[in-house]
Order: structure tokens, then C-alpha cells, then sequence
């Protein structure tokens, strides 16, 4: 976790290149992430024009397998607006 950390600190501030993505993305985030904030995924959304940001109350920094269908969810959801299904 610690060369994790190191990474995210190196690249620096990601705004401005969040704001130049012009694709359909979900954001995902746990509510209960110990290593990084919710703030972050909030910060995220807010930078990519269009996002959809899901906050997962059962979720920390991992991905739980019984989270996997409610994510496929948002993913699929996501698609189908998009392509106008």
C-alpha cells in the first residue's frame, strides 16, 4: 500500500486532465474506504464532465465479489444510456 500511496503523490494534481475526458464514465467509491477518502471520488466525478458517481455504503478500498452484480449494474446502466437503448 505504501508504493500505492508514493504513486498517487507523484503524479500530482489530475484535474485539469479529468476535465478534458469527454467519455461516459462511472465513478465508484466505498463509503466506508479507510485509505481513501470518499472526498476523493467526489472530486473525481465533479472533474469529468457527464460522471455518475456511485458511493457504496458496503464498500471500503476493495471491490467485494457480492458488490460485482450492483456494479455491473451501474456499468450496464451507464451503456445503455449512452447508446440509446
Amino acid at each position: 500500500m505504501q508504493r500505492q500511496g508514493l504513486a498517487v503523490v507523484a503524479t500530482g494534481d489530475r484535474t485539469e486532465r479529468l476535465r478534458s475526458l469527454r467519455v461516459p464514465t462511472p465513478v465508484v467509491h466505498g463509503a466506508c474506504d479507510a485509505v481513501c477518502d470518499v472526498s476523493g471520488g467526489r472530486a473525481t466525478a465533479a472533474a469529468i464532465p457527464g460522471a455518475e458517481l456511485g458511493v457504496l455504503e458496503a464498500m471500503g478500498h476493495s471491490l467485494p465479489q457480492e458488490l460485482w452484480p450492483d456494479l455491473a449494474t451501474r456499468i450496464a446502466t451507464l451503456v445503455h444510456r449512452v447508446e440509446g437503448y
